[in-house]
């Protein structure tokens, strides 16, 4: 079984009502239970400790992320990470071999998104660079309640100017939810997803 978090476990730092007891139930019934988020602001570490904050256990590999799915493209493609992404996930990125061919890496950089950056970005793809966008969300509901933009919008801007189609690798890639799902050995036929 395959749940999103955002919207089904918890809406911002509150958890949902009934959602981490619907999980233990679920594991006490015997599902095999796989945790999918398209979060391209908090790292992985940061999701299980706010996971564990609300009372739901999970281990590293119960999680899956857009930022673990880009680490390990980059270590399958021989790429070196340029990042344009929200500094609470660089740390997921650390510790990577250095490569001479990058790879440009686009989440929801927030406030450290300026033009110097975005025009970097689109200097690196013009030099040989691939892109990949951790997800294409148009918007998302801020802390403040109200809609900001999230990274598709600038994917969008880079491969308008660099003539480069982006790589997704959050959802709705399917190799993301097939990842998940071959961590459990649980063939696609087979798998529930639940989603807000």
């Amino acid at each position: 079984m395959l749940l999103d978090l955002a919207g089904v476990i918890y809406d911002g730092a509150t958890a949902i009502s009934g959602g981490v007891d619907a999980v233990a139930r679920l594991r006490q019934a015997g599902f095999s239970i796989r945790f999918v988020s398209n979060t391209t602001r908090s790292s992985k570490k940061k999701v299980l400790d706010h996971l564990g904050a609300m009372g739901l256990t999970a281990a590293k590999a119960d999680v899956f992320t857009p930022a673990q799915a880009a680490r390990e493209w980059l270590l399958r493609n021989g790429r070196a990470p340029y990042l344009l992404v929200h500094p609470g996930l660089e740390p997921d990125f650390g510790e990577l071999p250095a490569r001479d061919k990058r790879a440009v890496i686009v989440g929801d950089a927030g406030d450290a998104l300026t033009y110097a950056v975005l025009n970097d970005a689109f200097r690196e793809l013009v030099a040989g660079a691939e892109l990949l966008a951790l997800a294409t969300n148009r918007t998302f509901r801020d802390a403040d309640g109200a809609l900001s933009l999230d990274a598709g919008p600038f994917v969008a801007a880079l491969e308008f100017a660099s003539l480069k189609r982006a790589t997704v690798l959050g959802k709705p890639s399917p190799a993301f939810f097939l990842s998940a799902l071959a961590s459990m050995n649980c063939p696609p036929e087979q798998a529930i997803m639940v989603g807000d």
